[in-house]
């Protein structure tokens, strides 16, 4: 028989109106999750959205209370004088993987939005002064060597794993202009810029040497290598952050200094 009295179990779905306002707050974070992918929102905001809706998420699945579950209660047949026996099973046997699945999601959000509160900005890059240039293999870059509309990623010596400071090196077809830094140009033409997208983070990896225009093949944001790596289309907002570059006693290209700004996007 079922169960009744003040122990029969609540078959709502939702307690009091904070559940709901947290499943609908969470409802138009997952939306916004969505546009924002479309839409090519910075990693950063996508990001905070994602954390934020997870941690909703687990909110409002801690309060859910399943519908297919309910106390069963068997007649109670002892006799007197028989030791005591359990009479129901428990109650709402469901409920706990719920309440376990409700706590990984609110983990999985938590640390993401940690994450990303704790970034250090100016975001680093192991690009010092004295790091040499140096290909995918490790090899040196002799400035003499980087042919006219020469175009590959570079990284600092020692660090050709680390994403963040991947950069892409270019020999100009003309000389360089401002709001290049001329001083961190090498004969006028061999310039570094950032790899990472300021847009969405993604890798600038097209050059068009007829133009000087760098390429990223996400949201088709595109950069003047000649000019600073100013956005000239797309939704990009931020130039590409410029090396500082010289070249050692052997000829070998060298960094000045590290990037002088943070790569990337920027939160705000």
């Amino acid at each position: 028989m079922s169960a009744a009295g003040p122990d029969a179990p609540d078959r709502s779905v939702l307690r009091g109106p904070v559940p709901a306002a947290v499943a609908g707050a969470t409802l138009l974070l997952v939306a916004a999750f969505v546009v924002g992918l479309v839409a090519g929102w910075p990693t950063e905001v996508i990001g905070s959205v994602l954390g934020i809706g997870l941690l909703g998420a687990a909110f409002f699945v801690a309060q859910v209370r399943p519908r297919t579950t309910a106390e069963r209660v068997w007649p109670d047949e002892r006799r007197a004088g028989d030791a005591p026996v359990a009479a129901a099973v428990a109650r709402h046997p469901v409920r706990r993987r719920w309440v376990l699945g409700g706590a990984g999601l609110g983990a999985l959000g938590g640390i993401g939005l940690l994450a990303w509160l704790g970034r250090d900005e100016p975001r680093g890059t192991p690009w010092r002064r004295g790091v040499h240039v140096v290909t995918a293999d490790g090899d040196r870059i002799r400035a003499d060597e980087v042919p006219v509309g020469g175009f590959g990623t570079v990284w600092p010596e020692g660090s050709t794993r680390v994403d963040s400071a991947s950069a892409v090196l270019v020999r100009l077809s003309g000389d360089a202009e401002p709001p290049t830094v001329l001083e961190w140009v090498v004969g006028r033409r061999i310039v570094v810029y950032s790899k990472i997208c300021t847009h969405a983070g993604c890798p600038v990896g097209l050059y068009q040497e007829t133009s000087d225009q760098l390429f990223c093949p996400c949201h088709q944001a595109t950069f003047d290598a000649a000019h600073g790596a100013v956005p000239t289309f797309g939704p990009a907002s931020r130039p590409l952050p410029q090396l500082p570059l010289g070249v050692d006693r052997a000829g070998f290209l060298v960094a000045t200094a590290g990037f002088p700004v943070p790569v990337g996007p920027v939160r705000g």
